[in-house]
């Protein structure tokens, strides 16, 4: 079997593919599932180099990645057929999700061990071709519910200013915002993405051709938005404060963002944390599938390029969701 594993913090050349690593068993609560997609993400560069919180109780070597899309395979010794059927995971079902947050394991590999209630099935209508974003759908999903349902609390009228509008979580905190209300919503990005910013739904603003705190002071005569929703952080998030309504709010994504500037002067600030469970999945499976979520994935690797695909996470230019194909 093809897994990544890194020995040590560093760089994208510590991760390393192993061709002849042992296949995982299914414990209690868990079934094993044919990889066929990994979601990528920012958070898998900043464990492997050993920068975020997560890296520090983290036992090496280990994998990489925390969310993909698959098959089942079989299931553990304490899930019977009739309750993996009932919960929609039965062997050859088409499934997609992520590991819990207290589940150190990766799933850069051909197969994996992975917690039933981790995962929600693939409607039967999806086609090959369109699994890829499946795979990257579980992290930014619930990534943008938390950001929008529990920390921005979106009410109807409310203005929306999105940083990193083009990005894998920027495609989903969009419609969401929509979803939730917004009048308005604002979205940061590169010219290059402009339009796929507008068809989200958003007016896009291209910070390499223009200034964006000048534009949302001249959308909004002076008065700022109601809600910020921050991606990028280390150059969005201090400027930003000054560019919000009174009694507006800024909910910023990096989990060790420091949000002292904001409580200093007494702005509401929110980091959100991901709140995993089957119900917020199968919302993302009715939100993908009715188009209301159109979540790309730009850029398909295979699983030997997981280097190339780090370097590019870590540029932070990637449009959408950047997945592995763990079979090619």
């Amino acid at each position: 079997m093809r897994e990544i594993r890194f020995d040590s913090f560093g760089g994208p050349e510590v991760l390393t593919l192993h061709t002849d690593a042992p296949q995982p068993v299914a414990g209690p609560g868990e079934v094993l599932v044919e990889v066929s997609y990994v979601g990528l993400n920012p958070l898998d560069y900043k464990i492997r180099d050993g920068s975020s919180g997560r890296s520090k109780d983290l036992v090496l070597p280990a994998g990489t990645g925390r969310e993909m899309a698959g098959v089942v395979l079989s299931a553990g010794p304490d899930l019977d057929e009739a309750e993996l059927e009932a919960r929609g995971v039965a062997p050859g079902t088409r499934v997609f999700g992520m590991r819990a947050g207290a589940d150190q394991r990766g799933t850069a590999a051909e197969v994996i061990a992975i917690a039933a209630d981790d995962l929600a099935p693939i409607p039967d209508e999806v086609t090959a071709e369109e699994l890829p974003r499946w795979a990257g759908l579980a992290l930014v999903g619930l990534t943008a519910i938390a950001a929008v349902r529990d920390s921005a609390r979106i009410t109807e009228g409310e203005t929306v200013l999105v940083h990193g509008g083009a990005g894998g979580v920027g495609q989903l905190l969009i419609p969401m915002a929509l979803e939730a209300g917004a009048s308005q919503v604002w979205a940061t990005g590169r010219a290059a993405n402009a339009e796929r910013i507008r068809e989200l739904g958003a007016t896009p603003i291209a910070y390499d051709d223009a200034d964006w705190r000048a534009e949302i002071d001249e959308a909004t005569g002076g008065r700022g938005v109601d809600v910020v929703l921050d991606t990028h952080y280390f150059t969005t998030f201090v400027p930003s404060l000054d560019h919000l309504a009174p009694g507006g709010r800024i909910v910023t994504l990096p989990t060790l963002a420091d949000t002292a500037p904001a409580t200093e002067r007494g702005i509401e600030v929110h980091v959100p944390q991901l709140v995993p469970g089957r119900d917020r999945l199968d919302h993302l499976v009715q939100g993908l599938r009715s188009g209301a979520y159109p979540l790309e994935a730009s850029t398909v690797l295979p699983l030997g390029e997981i280097a190339r695909a780090h370097r590019l996470l870590a540029e932070g230019h990637t449009r959408g969701k950047l997945v592995l194909d763990a079979h090619a």
